[in-house]
C-alpha cells in the first residue's frame, strides 16, 4: 500500500470536510447558545439551539425565536420577535398591544421590566425576551429596535407552549432579502 497516497487522500478528505461545513455554517445554519435567562423558561440558559440562517422562503415572523448581533450590547443575543416593521407596540406590566390589539403571550410567566410605547421603524424589529421581569431587551436598549440586516437566525425549536401571536397571525412577513 502506498501511504503518500493514503496521506494525500487522508488531507484532500479532511479539507473537503472542513470546506463542505463552512459552507453549511455560513448558508445553512449554526447552533447558537442562550447566555442568560432572559427566555426562561421556554430556552434554559446554557441550552445550545440550532438556527436557520435568514431566508426569503421563511421571512420573520411575529412570535419566532430569533438570533440578533447587538452592536449595542457587542454580543449576540436570542429573544422573541414582537413587533414589526412600521408597527406601534405598547408593553405594559400587564400586556403588549401592537397597533392597539392586545398579544396573547402563553410563553410569559413573569411579566414586569421596563413598560412604554415604541414605533418600530421600516426594516427594524422589536424584540423581547420571555421573562420579561429577567430580561435586557428592546425596553431598555437606547436603539430599542434592531435592524433585521443584525438578524443571524431563527432558532429551530417548536416550543412546548403555543406561540403567541394577534388574530392576523402570519400576515406581516418581515424581509424581502436576505439579510446579513
Amino acid at each position: 500500500m502506498d501511504y503518500a497516497l493514503y496521506a494525500v487522500s487522508a488531507v484532500v478528505a479532511a479539507l473537503l470536510a472542513v470546506s463542505v461545513g463552512r459552507v453549511a455554517r455560513r448558508r445553512l445554519g449554526f447552533v447558537t447558545k442562550v447566555e442568560s435567562e432572559s427566555m426562561a423558561p421556554t430556552l434554559a440558559p446554557g441550552r445550545r439551539l440550532p438556527a436557520r440562517r435568514p431566508r426569503v422562503s421563511r421571512p420573520v415572523r411575529r412570535g419566532d425565536i430569533v438570533v440578533v448581533r447587538s452592536a449595542e450590547l457587542d454580543r449576540v443575543v436570542v429573544k422573541r420577535v414582537i413587533g414589526l416593521p412600521g408597527e406601534h407596540v405598547d408593553v405594559s406590566a400587564d400586556e403588549v398591544r401592537v397597533d392597539g390589539r392586545p398579544l396573547s403571550e402563553p410563553y410569559v410567566v413573569r411579566r414586569g421590566g421596563r413598560s412604554g410605547s415604541f414605533d418600530v421603524p421600516d426594516g427594524h424589529l422589536f424584540l423581547l425576551g420571555d421573562n420579561r421581569a429577567r430580561s435586557s431587551d428592546s425596553r431598555s436598549w437606547r436603539q430599542p429596535c434592531l435592524p433585521i440586516s443584525a438578524l443571524l437566525g431563527t432558532v429551530l425549536l417548536r416550543p412546548r407552549r403555543p406561540v403567541a401571536t394577534p388574530a392576523d397571525r402570519g400576515s406581516r412577513p418581515v424581509g424581502s432579502g436576505r439579510a446579513g
